[in-house]
């Protein structure tokens, strides 16, 4: 007696035009509901699954109102009042670099009369730290607020800098920046119970998909060697509703801003023969 293979391909996306149901706010899960469900024969042998291919946009905000980072808080006495005033700058959400956070300060300490390079960020490559230049006497950035973008900028809970100083002055930030809040992204599901785990953790994880893309581009995943899943439990039974979630690699939920992924599933199993 022998064994031939039999596989099953099922290609799964957020877009609701294509089937998707239940799609969250924010775009990180959605349901499936099959018109023809999987079925595996009941004396199949060695059932097991792949993520052969994964589409996703990588917009995935590092600062946004739903992090709770989206706030830039600065005092300057540039209006020579004599006085400091606070200024609150809003930051869009989005998936900010180094010179992408400079260019909306820049807009919008112009905006606000001030000048457009008030507070200048720049990077130190050999420390991985950010360094912020005050081009105004008497100005400072107030990072003791809960909801300022300090975590990204890798500043502790205080001002910058701690005393006022003159037009010219730097410092650096305390420690590195964590501009990659991403670094990969996990793909989860009910397809099967256990999935790939991540050390100690089990949540279903049908696979890992790298970041190939810079920001705002598409990454296109097709992995050389995908890890295989064991999907025994799904011999002899039929299941056609699914759910799927898409997070980072500590398996926060994400922020797709309205942009479809999705991903291509291989079932394979063996039939005697």
């Amino acid at each position: 007696m022998s064994l031939i293979e039999k596989q099953l391909s099922y290609v799964f996306s957020s877009d609701t035009l294509n089937g998707a149901n239940n799609v969250s706010a924010d775009g990180d899960r959605f349901s499936v509901q099959l018109n023809q469900p999987i079925m595996i024969p009941a004396d199949a042998v060695n059932c097991s699954l792949k993520l052969t291919r994964a589409t996703i946009w990588n917009t995935v905000p590092n600062i946004s109102l739903e992090i709770g980072n989206n706030k830039f808080y600065v005092y300057t006495d540039f209006v020579t009042t004599g006085v400091p005033v606070l200024y609150i700058i809003t930051i869009p959400d989005g998936l900010y670099s180094l010179s992408g956070l400079n260019s909306l300060l820049s807009r919008s300490f112009s905006g606000l009369g001030l000048p457009s390079n008030l507070v200048y960020i720049t990077a130190d490559d050999s420390t991985q730290r950010t360094i912020l230049t005050f081009n105004n006497a008497n100005t400072w950035v107030d990072f003791t607020q809960s909801d300022t973008c300090r975590d990204v900028l890798g500043f502790n809970s205080r001002l910058s800098p701690l005393t006022p100083q003159s037009t010219g002055y730097s410092e650096s930030a305390d420690s590195v920046a964590k501009f990659n809040r991403t670094n990969s992204f996990l793909i989860s599901g009910d397809l099967v119970s256990n999935g790939i785990p991540v050390n100690n953790v089990d949540k279903g994880i049908l696979g890992e998909v790298l970041i190939t893309a810079a920001p705002g581009s598409q990454i296109n995943y097709t992995p050389f060697l995908p890890p295989s899943v064991d999907a025994t439990e799904l011999i002899g039974k039929t299941k056609n509703f699914f759910t799927f979630k898409l997070s980072d690699q500590v398996n926060r939920d994400v922020d797709t801003l309205d942009e479809i992924w999705s991903f291509v599933i291989v079932i394979s199993y063996w039939m005697r023969v």
